[in-house]
């Protein structure tokens, strides 16, 4: 077990050594990047299966939208509070990375449904991306407590 967090966390490491030397862009004057509209901040993420992908912020109406998928979500059958909000953050999860992580193209990478079974497999680069994106929503405390 030790060996598999060794090697995730090396993963990781050099994830976010290629990060940094790529740059946040976004800032005035930074060089924009396809799919990603002005003022939206956006980086270009080295990722260990997908190769570089681009991750930006969300737009204001994507916050929305979330916020009041949230509001709504009531219990299932079956289901307590709790169990509904863990599922209403999952699903946020993989709908924010099926509209926030493009191509080099600029165009979604995968839906929800390609990420959905993506994570299956690639479970810590799929949460290191989703973290990518919450951070540049402006989430990172939420991010660090997860």
């Amino acid at each position: 077990m030790t060996k598999s967090i060794r090697v995730r966390d090396a993963v990781a490491e050099e994830a976010d050594a290629r990060t940094a030397a790529m740059g946040v862009v976004g800032a005035a004057g930074a060089v924009s990047l396809p799919g990603v509209p002005d003022g939206v901040p956006a980086e270009e993420v080295a990722s260990a299966t997908l190769g570089p992908v681009i991750v930006r912020g969300a737009l204001f109406t994507e916050v929305l939208a979330d916020d009041v998928l949230a509001s709504r979500e009531k219990p299932r059958a079956g289901e307590d509070e709790q169990v509904a909000a863990v599922r209403a953050a999952v699903e946020k999860t993989v709908r924010t990375l099926a509209r926030q992580v493009l191509d080099a193209d600029g165009q979604p990478l995968k839906t929800y449904a390609e990420w959905n079974v993506f994570g299956v497999r690639h479970r810590d680069e799929v949460l290191h991306l989703f973290n990518v994106a919450r951070r540049l929503n402006g989430s990172a405390e939420d991010a660090e407590k997860n």
